[in-house]
């Protein structure tokens, strides 16, 4: 089961060698034993109700991935239970308030230099762009916007790329080191001991040194409100080192879940042309054209639009629906208990999970069942969203006390940008869509795949708009 599923992510293909795993059996829920480990895989939305929300006390992250996390973010919410979460829980919470949320114009002047970067070489006569790969882009924007806001210094990976300089060996190449290494360390479960290592050391240097400079250069001018986040940490934290690793967590998040929500949007509008017209008619009518003057384009497209704006909040759920960020995920029993329902010769009785067993639940499967979305399960349609209310048939974001509390700052960066984009280009033409396969780069999060690593994924053309 390991050696074929390190295989399908060799081949960027895990979303659909784990469903051909339910089709072949044919339950939503099952038993199977990984490395020795007792594991029930599950797509039913009671099973992720219970094991999620109520039956939270039940259940733990489990040791391995514990101590996976545990290694590169410390104390971060991302790597802890119990009351070590409710703790660091308290400490990142109010970093996610409204008001810091709603503060869009640091995010504007990335977005202009997202621009350059896709304009940077020559435009044709009818306003088309050179080739883009845009699932390269986007993350380099989001780590941008992430360190400054947390950090108060940029890693400037955009302006990096406009001027052509390599990335080797900055924070977003480690970044990238440490999500790839940490992908197959929690494959191996139990023996992620024996990869990635040294490679993993070699990466969280660069990383702790970008932040610890950060932290020092913070302390030397506080002048500016993006430092009341370093300075909302420390009061929280009992040390230096916490501060760091809830940093490295909320950059984390605040890079890859942003980044791969917009890659996946213009995944599905290259393939989707009558939602990217429509969407972008909904763009012009509610938000008005493309300006280049930051204070007019942050009057222009607010918080409360943003979330106001069904049709682009209705895009982004059918987005995540079919694309999660978090395809896969899991819980530890931490005492004898049960799940509500996949047992039995019909799958309808509840299911014994000792303690020590892990339950993965996969919201990849869950939100493809067509007994739950109907026969179009596979069809990118927002207009579903109009009068579905699909409870826990849909997690994109976790649920119940562990649910990602930075959500809202997700789906505001994202709306954002997707707006500031429709506004600018009227056009766009997809360069690597291939119809009869889906390919997902799938790390920690998955993104949008190529069939040939090093390709550029969400390649396309963008055509510069008139009006």
């Amino acid at each position: 089961m390991v050696r074929a599923g390190l295989k399908a992510d060799r081949e960027q293909r895990t979303p659909d060698f784990v469903t051909r795993r339910f089709l072949d059996i044919g339950r939503w829920t099952f038993r199977i034993s990984i490395l020795g480990t007792s594991n029930i895989i599950t797509a039913e939305p009671k099973n992720v109700q219970a094991v999620l929300a109520s039956q939270f006390n039940d259940f733990e992250m489990g040791r391995a991935r514990k101590t996976n996390l545990k290694a590169v973010l410390g104390r971060s919410i991302f790597a802890v239970d119990g009351q070590a979460w409710h703790s660091a829980r308290d400490v990142v919470r109010p970093i996610f308030a409204r008001e810091n949320i709603a503060n869009l114009k640091m995010l504007e002047s990335h977005v202009q230099t997202l621009f350059a970067c896709i304009e940077k070489s020559s435009i044709d006569q009818s306003g088309w762009t050179e080739p883009v790969g845009l699932a390269r882009l986007f993350p380099s924007l989001t780590i941008d916007s992430a360190t400054e806001l947390f950090l108060g210094q940029s890693t400037h990976s955009l302006p990096a790329r406009l001027k052509g300089e390599p990335l080797q060996h900055d924070f977003h190449w480690a970044f990238e080191r440490v999500q790839a290494t940490l992908s197959v360390r929690m494959r191996l479960r139990s023996l992620y001991w024996v990869y990635g290592h040294k490679r993993l050391q070699e990466s969280m240097r660069v990383l702790n040194a970008f932040v610890d400079n950060s932290l020092r250069s913070a302390d030397i001018a506080k002048r500016e409100i993006k430092y009341d986040f370093l300075n909302s940490l420390r009061e929280r934290c009992t040390d230096q080192n916490e501060v760091r690793e809830q940093v490295l967590g909320l950059l984390a998040a605040g890079r890859d879940t942003t980044a791969s929500l917009m890659s996946w949007v213009f995944y599905c509008l290259v393939r989707n042309p009558r939602v990217f017209e429509k969407l972008r008619n909904v763009i012009l009518e509610e938000f008005g054209p493309d300006t280049a003057d930051t204070d007019i384009a942050t009057r222009q497209v607010t918080f409360h639009k943003l979330k106001g704006c069904r049709y682009l909040q209705h895009v982004m759920s059918e987005t995540l629906r079919l694309h999660s960020i978090v395809a896969f995920n899991s819980r530890m029993a931490v005492r004898d208990t049960t799940i509500p329902t996949g047992g039995g010769p019909d799958g309808t009785l509840p299911v014994f999970v000792p303690a020590g067993t892990e339950v993965n639940f996969s919201t990849h499967v869950m939100h493809r069942r067509k007994d739950l979305w109907g026969e179009d399960a596979d069809v990118f349609r927002p207009e579903r969203w109009e009068t579905s209310r699909p409870g826990w048939s849909y997690v994109p974001f976790n649920g119940g006390p562990r649910i990602c509390i930075g959500q809202q700052f997700a789906l505001t960066e994202a709306g954002y940008v997707i707006v500031r984009m429709l506004q600018r280009y009227n056009g766009i033409e997809g360069l690597d869509v291939r119809p009869d396969q889906e390919y997902t780069h799938f790390t920690i999060v998955a993104a949008p795949g190529t069939p040939t690593r090093g390709e550029e994924a969400v390649k396309c053309r963008l055509r510069l708009a008139t009006r």
